[in-house]
């Protein structure tokens, strides 16, 4: 079976959604926060996700999305574009589900510690006014993704991908990006947080 170790609203609230998707057995293990120095037993780097899957330990949210769609549970395929997918759709599935942490997260990440942790006097600096505007173009792509009127960055089908973005773009809304968001975009977060299985992750 699957531990999930988690923390809530950090990363590894993608992990517990794509197991409440998959509806599949797993168990939470909730080491607190800050990580307790025993933990680093767990994932030497100190961050949350991290799985543990029968002695089979790895961290990273987006790999463990990989890891459980690709090699853990052949019935989560269904959340890829499958087994033997056009180049081209395969390309933008795997464009889509890194941008959601390497083109969104990073720039979030560090914008939320400069504007919540930092003192005071250090929060409006040139970093956050720099990652903001990069942000914007960033999230203009997904704007540009959504603009055929699709439901998700695949189309019909939801994957890993919207996960990814998904996730990013909550934590987006709630450092008072909104008005950063398009209307497309916005309507499709109000979309991926209306799954049952999202609103099950999130009061894990």
């Amino acid at each position: 079976m699957i531990t999930v170790y988690h923390v809530p609203r950090t990363r590894s609230l993608r992990v517990v959604w794509l197991m409440e998707e998959l509806g599949e057995e797993y168990r939470i293990e909730k080491p607190g926060f800050p990580l307790p120095p025993e933990y680093l037993g767990i994932n030497p780097a100190g961050t949350v996700p991290a799985i543990d899957d029968d002695g089979i330990r790895m961290g990273e949210s987006i790999a463990i999305l990989q890891y459980i769609t690709g090699r853990r549970l052949p019935q989560a395929m269904e959340f890829t574009v499958g087994p033997n997918p056009d180049p081209a759709e395969y390309a933008a599935h795997l464009h889509f589900l890194h941008y959601g942490e390497a083109s969104l997260m990073g720039p979030l990440s560090v914008i939320f510690r400069t504007t919540k942790l930092a003192p005071e006097g250090e929060r409006d600096n040139f970093s956050v006014r720099d990652l903001t505007t990069a942000l914007q173009r960033r999230f203009a792509l997904l704007d540009a993704r959504l603009e055929d009127g699709r439901q998700w960055i695949m189309g019909d089908k939801f994957t890993i991908a919207d996960i990814s973005v998904g996730y990013a773009l909550t934590i987006a809304q709630a450092l008072g990006m909104d008005d950063l968001l398009s209307e497309k975009i916005t309507a499709y977060v109000e979309r991926l947080t209306a799954r049952p299985a999202y609103q099950r992750a999130i009061g894990k």
